[in-house]
């Protein structure tokens, strides 16, 4: 079994990444880290081998996080999940040895492809097999155009729904600055269950942050806040 750390400080797309691990067999998720001191600290107290990690945290950098796993030879790889794009980021995240970048947002089959070649590979090393040059080739090259990939809405997202949230929620009075998907859900026209959709993929790009909580009967009612400086990430996609 392949032992994973999920390394996200938004706890909603913490969970995303870790309900799509298990749905890959030979993956599990050991612990989750929120900044790059917490992940650190739990990479010397437990047995990992990879890291899911993110560039955007408070504190240090993904890139930070990396460059001292390196200094400190700490045996584990890492695929960056981020919505970090600049080609500067890109490269310097292969530079320090990344087996793979995801860009937010990202559909699942492109992570389980990852983590699949990936757990081959690391199966094939660690077993010791004489590779020849065909097999080595199929292992280590790079595939550009899935690095770059990541431009196009998820299935199921609508541009011009997206819009219409998204102006919902830029409008939404500074007091009280929280909101809830039933509450956009009622001002744009569609479902609370269509708004969180919208909302999970706010959610990776870090436009949306959520608050879990409960309402009456104790039933799930996450609060979610508008983070104005990641706006233009949104925008991209209308």
């Amino acid at each position: 079994m392949i032992r994973v750390l999920l390394v996200e400080d938004d706890p909603m797309v913490a969970e995303l990444n870790r309900m799509y691990l298990s749905r890959v067999p030979g993956f599990e998720t050991v612990a989750s880290a929120r900044s790059a001191a917490e992940a650190l600290e739990l990479l010397r107290n437990h047995t990992v081998d990879l890291l899911l990690l993110d560039i955007f945290m408070p504190g240090q950098s993904g890139i930070d996080l990396m460059a001292a796993i390196r200094r400190q030879a700490l045996d584990v790889d890492v695929i960056f999940v981020t919505a970090a794009r600049d080609a500067a980021t890109i490269d310097r995240a292969l530079k320090l040895g990344a087996v793979d970048y995801l860009i937010k947002p990202f559909e699942f089959e492109r992570l389980k492809q990852a983590l699949e070649r990936y757990g081959e590979t690391r199966r094939l090393i660690r077993e010791g097999q004489t590779l020849d040059q065909a097999e080595l080739d199929k292992r280590l090259a790079r595939r550009p155009a899935e690095v770059v990939k990541g431009e196009g809405l998820p299935k199921g997202l609508d541009r011009n729904t997206l819009d219409k949230v998204l102006q919902a929620i830029s409008a939404w009075p500074d007091t009280p600055p929280w909101f809830t998907s039933e509450e956009i859900g009622q001002q744009v026209g569609i479902s609370r269950v269509s708004v969180r959709k919208y909302f999970e993929f706010l959610c990776t790009l870090k436009v949306l942050r959520m608050e879990p909580g409960y309402g009456t009967g104790g039933r799930p009612v996450h609060r979610f806040l508008l983070q104005r400086a990641y706006l233009r990430e949104a925008k991209r996609y209308l």
